[in-house]
Parts: C-alpha cells; sequence; structure tokens
C-alpha cells in the first residue's frame, strides 16, 4: 500500500497576487501621476517660454520706439546697453514675477553708411528657473530715397500756393511737411498709386485718386541738413572725385558738367563719368549749358545740323553757316529767315539723313576740327578735367581704356578698378549733369545741380536687381532744376526764343534726340526742384504720349526714382507750358539706396532672430558683425549676418 502524498501548504498565494495587483496599480497611478506632473511641467515650461519670449519681443519693439524718439542712443560703434536685468510689466502695469529683461543695441553690418544705416536690438529675457531667451531685430534708418515725393513745404519761392493736377500720375509713397493742395480743374485731377501722409491736411481731396486712405495729421519729418551735404564733400575726397565748381551764369546755368557712358571693359559693361569745365564766365555757363543764344537759335554754337559726306555723318554749327563755309553748307547769311531756317528744320536721325542737333558745351561734335565725334581735350571755351595720377594709374592696365582718345579723362564708377571710389561725386558749386549711368553713385553739390539732358540707367530700371543694379542719387544744396536750354525744350528760329515766346503764336522744333526728359534716380534738394521757365514757350509742340496722349509744350518729364525737396516748384502749368508729370517709384530705393544718402533717422523693422542663449556674449557679438568697409563684394554677406 502506497503511503499517502503530502498536501503542499499554498496559503501565501493570494497575499503574493494581492501586492503583484497593488504594485501594477500604484505603478499606474503613479505613471499617471508622472504624466500629468509632467504635463504641467511642460505646460509651466512652454507658458514661461512664451511670457519670456513675448517679454523678449516687446523688448525689441520698446527699443526701437526709444531709438526712433533719441537716434543718438544708438552708438557710432560697439554697443549701448538701454536697460538691465529690469522687472518687466504686463498690459495691466503689473510686475510679471520673477522676470527681468536687458536690451542692447549697436550698428551693425557695414558700418559706414555707405549702403545705409544698420543696426540691431538685442532683447535678453530670463526667469529665477534659468530659462533664457535672446531675441534681435535687425533695424535700418528709412532712407529718403524711400519715397516717391516729399516736400517739407508745398509753396513756392514767392510764397505762393501749387496744386496736384493736370492729370499727374504719382507712384509709391507720398510724404509732406505742409498742406497738400489739390486742383479742381479736372476729375481726378491727379491719381496716388500708393500711400499719401501729410503733417496737415489735403485740400480738395474728394477730386483725388487714392489707391489706399490718406493720412493727415501725422509726425512732420525733419529734412536733411548742410551737415549731411558736407559729409558727402569729405568721402568724395577720398576718392579723388571732389571738383571745383562755381556759382557762374544764369540759375540754370553752370560751367562744370558731369557726363556719364557707359562701355565695354574686358567683355562687361563699365560705368564712367567725365567733367567738362568751360571758362568761368557767363559765356561759358551759356555755353556747357547749351543755353539759348541772345539772338536766335541761328547763331547758336551748341546747335547745327548734320550732313552725310561719304556715307559719314559731319557736323557743322548753326554759327558756320556762312557764305564760303565748308560745302554744303553755303547758307547766305542775308537770306530771310525762312530759307536760313532749313539749315536748323530738319529731323530724324543720322542714318536716316541729315538732322538739326543741339549738344551741351564740349561734346566732340561741337569742337571736332573735322566735325566727327572724335574726342577733344581742349577747345576755345573750355576743356575736360583730366584724372589724377592715381585713378590714371589704376585705368591704365585696362586695354579697353587705354585704347581711347579720353582715356586720361575718365572717372570708373566701378570698385574694382577704383578700389578707393566712395560711390559720391562732389561738386563746390554749381553742375550739370547727363548721359549713361552703369554703377551706383551720388552725386552731390554745394549750389544748384541742373538737369542739361537725360540722365538714365544703362540697365532697364524696371527690370534691374535692386542689389547690384544702377542707381542714382542727386543731392543739392541749393535747387535741382531742369534746364530750359536748346535741348530739352522746343525751339524757335526767330528773335523770339522759347524763353520769351509766348505759347501758341510761333512755330516750335525739337532738337534733341528724344521728345521727352528722363532722369532715373532719385533727387534730394534742400530747396526745391522744377523747370527753368515752365511757364514759356510752346505748349503743344511736343505731345506727353505716356499714359495716353497729351498736347504739351515740352513733353513728359519722366522721373524714376523719387523727388525729395525742401520747397515745392512747378514743373508745369495747366495752359501746357512746361511738363506733365510722369514720376515711377523705384522701390530699389527703399532697400537698396544710393551710396551715403541722407535718411530720415527713423528706423524700420527688418528681419526678427532668434539666438542661441547658451553662446551668447554680447560683447563677442557686436565686435564680430561691425567690420569697417570692406569693399563691393562683401556687401550683400552684411544683410545676413
Amino acid at each position: 500500500m502506497r503511503p499517502a502524498r503530502r498536501l503542499r501548504d499554498e496559503r501565501g498565494i493570494a497575499l503574493l497576487t494581492t501586492l503583484l495587483v497593488a504594485l501594477a496599480v500604484s505603478a499606474i497611478a503613479i505613471a499617471a501621476a508622472m504624466m500629468t506632473l509632467n504635463a504641467n511641467l511642460i505646460g509651466k515650461n512652454s507658458e514661461r517660454s512664451a511670457t519670456l519670449d513675448a517679454v523678449a519681443l516687446a523688448g525689441l519693439e520698446e527699443a526701437r520706439s526709444r531709438i526712433n524718439a533719441t537716434p543718438t542712443l544708438v552708438p557710432l560703434g560697439g554697443y549701448a546697453t538701454l536697460e538691465t536685468n529690469t522687472t518687466v510689466k504686463d498690459a495691466s502695469n503689473a510686475a510679471i514675477p520673477k522676470v527681468i529683461r536687458t536690451t542692447y543695441v549697436g550698428p551693425t553690418g557695414i558700418t559706414t553708411g555707405q549702403y545705409g544705416v544698420f543696426a540691431s536690438i538685442i532683447s535678453v529675457a530670463q526667469d529665477s528657473f534659468g530659462n533664457r531667451v535672446v531675441r534681435r531685430l535687425e533695424v535700418n534708418q528709412e532712407s529718403f530715397a524711400r519715397f516717391a515725393y516729399f516736400t517739407n513745404q508745398e509753396r513756392d519761392t514767392t510764397g505762393g500756393t501749387i496744386v496736384f493736377g493736370g492729370g499727374d500720375v504719382l507712384t509709391g509713397p507720398v510724404f509732406s511737411n505742409d498742406t497738400i493742395r489739390i486742383s479742381t480743374a479736372l476729375n481726378p485731377s491727379v491719381t496716388f498709386k500708393s500711400e499719401v501722409k501729410t503733417a496737415r491736411i489735403i485740400t480738395n481731396s474728394g477730386n483725388a485718386s487714392f489707391t489706399q486712405p490718406p493720412q493727415t495729421g501725422v509726425r512732420a519729418i525733419a529734412m536733411p541738413t548742410v551737415a549731411d551735404l558736407n559729409r558727402l564733400d569729405s568721402l568724395a575726397q577720398v576718392g579723388a572725385t571732389r571738383f571745383v565748381g562755381f556759382t557762374t551764369g544764369q540759375p540754370a546755368e553752370a560751367v562744370t558738367r558731369i557726363e556719364f557712358l557707359t562701355f565695354p571693359v574686358n567683355g562687361n559693361p563699365t560705368g564712367f563719368f567725365r567733367v567738362y569745365q568751360a571758362t568761368n564766365s557767363a559765356a561759358g555757363a551759356a555755353w556747357a549749358t547749351a543755353s539759348l543764344p541772345a539772338g536766335n537759335l541761328r547763331v547758336s554754337p551748341n546747335c547745327g545740323d548734320f550732313q552725310l559726306v561719304a556715307g559719314n555723318p559731319r557736323f557743322l554749327p548753326a554759327v558756320s553757316h556762312t557764305t564760303g563755309s565748308a560745302a554744303p553748307h553755303n547758307h547766305n547769311t542775308t537770306s530771310t529767315s525762312a530759307n536760313e531756317d532749313s539749315s536748323l528744320t530738319r529731323t530724324g536721325s543720322i542714318a536716316g539723313g541729315p538732322a538739326s542737333r543741339c549738344f551741351l558745351g564740349g561734346t566732340p561734335w561741337l569742337v571736332s576740327a573735322t566735325g566727327d565725334s572724335t574726342f577733344v581735350a581742349n577747345d576755345a571755351n573750355g576743356a575736360w578735367v583730366q584724372a589724377p595720377s592715381s585713378i590714371r594709374a589704376l585705368t591704365g592696365a585696362y586695354p579697353d581704356i587705354t585704347a581711347r582718345p579720353d582715356k586720361d579723362y575718365l572717372f570708373p564708377i566701378d570698385r574694382n578698378i577704383n578700389s578707393n571710389f566712395k560711390g559720391v561725386v562732389y561738386v563746390a558749386g554749381k553742375v550739370i549733369v547727363s548721359g549713361v549711368v552703369h554703377g551706383r553713385v551720388t552725386v552731390a553739390a554745394g549750389s544748384h545741380i541742373i538737369i542739361g539732358d537725360d540722365v538714365v540707367y544703362f540697365q532697364a530700371p524696371a527690370t534691374r536687381d535692386c542689389t547690384t543694379g544702377d542707381m542714382l542719387g542727386l543731392f543739392a544744396g541749393g535747387n535741382v532744376v531742369v534746364a530750359n536750354n536748346t535741348i530739352n525744350a522746343p525751339q524757335t528760329t526767330n528773335n523770339q526764343d522759347s524763353q520769351n515766346g509766348p505759347p501758341g503764336t510761333q512755330t516750335f522744333r525739337s532738337y534733341d534726340e528724344t521728345r521727352d526728359e528722363t532722369i532715373d534716380g532719385v533727387i534730394l534738394t534742400l530747396n526745391s526742384f522744377g523747370a527753368e521757365d515752365n511757364g514759356s514757350g510752346s505748349n503743344a509742340a511736343e505731345p506727353c504720349n505716356i499714359g495716353g496722349s497729351t498736347a504739351w509744350g515740352r513733353g513728359c518729364l519722366v522721373i524714376y526714382g523719387g523727388v525729395i525737396m525742401g520747397r515745392r516748384s512747378p514743373v508745369g502749368t495747366t495752359g501746357g507750358t512746361g511738363y506733365l508729370k510722369r514720376y515711377t517709384y523705384d522701390a530699389c530705393g527703399a532697400t537698396d539706396p544710393p551710396p551715403y544718402f541722407p535718411t530720415t533717422g527713423r528706423y524700420a523693422k527688418n528681419r526678427f532672430y532668434d539666438m542661441d542663449p547658451t553662446t551668447f556674449n554680447v560683447a563677442g557679438w557686436y565686435s564680430a558683425n561691425q567690420p569697417s568697409f570692406l569693399g563691393c563684394c562683401q556687401r550683400r554677406a552684411s544683410r545676413v549676418w
């Protein structure tokens, strides 16, 4: 018989099971608690991060407001501390607990001002738990080049009011510190295609077309000063592009003129300018400006006609049209005006046959012994200014330059040729400007700048790249005036010329290759911008065919850029004399203004950046981001540091 099997003692299994279940439940509870705690911590951390981020961003805006109110808070170098470990308050003016903020500001990028005035505001926000955020705002002073139209006063020099009218069309920002007045003659009498702001009011606003609601009573913007002009004088001396001018002649005449030209160097279009200096006399100023002669157009030394001689164009000035002079120009000086006029009434291109033209003084066609376009350094009325030896040594390294007869009289705009060029040309006196600009340059004058003929970009202005494209600034301590000379305005060959002849009583003819006057660039004058004798001459000889066809005296005044002036001056009249405005805003002026162009002093927001708080060092950061001027090719990099 088998012995009975001993039963095991299993009385402890229930306790073990209970413990295991309890542990599992506890683990679940702890996990749930941890998840809740973590969620709370994450939420609180996110809330603290959001708070710190908001505090830092608010610091950037508060700092920008402070430096706009007091621009001197931005130092010339290094950085300034605007607040240190400051307690921050919320919208209800209650202190945000355990949060402090420090804010810095300093200039950044290329700090010379050649490409604008830039600064960076850095805001550091932190709490007592060790959380820290660093935010940076890049700001730039608004250039006056950002405006399509700006005036300090909307009255002329006699105190008379000037109105917008005649179907004027303005694109781009418009600003005035004075009352803007709208004509009631047409409806609409003017079309504004962008923002319009004034520190005062707008009269007859219902007679204008606005694409944006105009703003009145805004804060005034102070005009630049002579100190800004003097700064450009100093910069031009560094680049050997300062010239001694004079104030000789009538207000819209000068003895000094700058001619821009573009030609290929090493296969690339390259910009230059030449400077012509007439004799310092009234006659020299009239010659350089191609002014109307005292008698009639037939005695002008600046005008004449072309003939094809052996298939080549040859030019003969009107004053040479006498018996026995250079066949086939045997015009009898005693002939009637109708016969004599035949030498100055032809129109058309040289290629198409004989053509009558007028030129600014010193132009090779006027002074060449053979009547061709061969460069002549000296003539009976003046001479071209030779470039200094330092510049000639640089241009001498380029065969495309040395092969030219004017090689010693060329001033490069391209910094790859002349690294000392600061982008500024200064004339101590009055100066005439004309030609084709390729590059970036600001022409400044202590007195008047006179538009003697078209001033245009080599690149198509509407499609060029803002950063690298052509850009011209004209900054005058006096006036900027479109001359009523034999080129810009249609003339008669009778005794009554364009300055004196009443409209509609004579036959006017054009002696320029274009009907309209074109200025590509941003104009800034501490006084006024206008057209000389805009109330005289023809009122229908040169129709303005831009934006429709309108019979007018001198055609369209085409500006691609902006006009900033201390006092407004007219360019035409409602009777049709002078010019009809066709101004187009150049948005490149706001982002890439002309070199060293004056600013409004107001800082605008550019870009926001998040910065690594673990490696941030304020002194090291500003030191690394305030390089001295490094040349043309560092420009783009300076915008993204």
